[in-house]
């Protein structure tokens, strides 16, 4: 997927690279010093976990739903999502086994997996919609103002529309969010001091205007 055609990413951020194959090569080295380990979930939620951080560093740190990045937003605004929500499994230990492997596993704001977590993703919908592969940015995209957007192609598709509204895509910090990755990339980038000095300024104000909307719209 080719980055300008990822709504999740601007010209600044690097793009996800074998998803699968390393969570899959991070699942077999918790299982290597684990090997009791039934539930992958409980491994890689812990923050303090070394798993944790490396799990994240899969997603090149940023939401895989609507692309907010952890170092612009605090630590405690991330969480580990069900990608197939646990409704979705039996309400047994291998059913929480299952829902907790880490194929179904995806690094996540909390104001996406909150929002999703009522949502029961069903065929076609779990291919459509998957994050790891990048088939979700032919679902989404950005406008010319820089608002997530549904595809033309999905426009009339109701269950389409409630993922988006369950996730808040449409929301203005979602823009905010995206035009903080533009200036802090802008802002490594530039070399003129005093240039450097202004975009840093604009970026603190851009996210403390963002954090008190969140605040305001109950995204967290």
């Amino acid at each position: 997927m080719a980055r300008d055609k990822d709504y999740r990413n601007t010209i600044y951020c690097p793009v996800l690279d074998n998803v699968e194959k390393q969570k899959n090569a991070l699942e077999k080295e918790i299982k290597s010093a684990f090997p009791r380990t039934k539930i992958i979930y409980n491994k890689v939620n812990t923050r303090n976990s070394v798993y944790h951080k490396k799990f994240a560093e899969i997603y090149n740190y940023k939401c895989a739903y609507c692309g907010a990045m952890w170092g612009l937003l605090p630590v405690e605004s991330f969480e580990i999502d069900h990608f197939l929500n646990e409704a979705s499994f039996p309400d047994t230990t291998e059913g929480r086994a299952e829902a907790g492997m880490m194929v179904n596993l995806v690094w996540s704001c909390i104001s996406c997996n909150r929002g999703k977590c009522e949502i029961t993703v069903k065929p076609p919908y779990d291919d459509l919609l998957n994050v790891d592969n990048g088939n979700i940015a032919t679902v989404f995209k950005r406008d010319n103002n820089f608002y997530i957007q549904i595809c033309d192609t999905y426009q009339y598709d109701q269950f389409i529309q409630e993922f988006y509204d369950a996730l808040h895509l449409g929301y203005e910090t979602r823009r905010l969010d995206y035009l903080a990755l533009q200036l802090e990339g802008r802002y490594k980038a530039e070399r003129d001091v005093e240039r450097k000095r202004k975009l840093g300024e604009s970026l603190s104000i851009l996210l403390k205007k963002r954090n008190r909307m969140a605040v305001t719209s109950n995204l967290y």
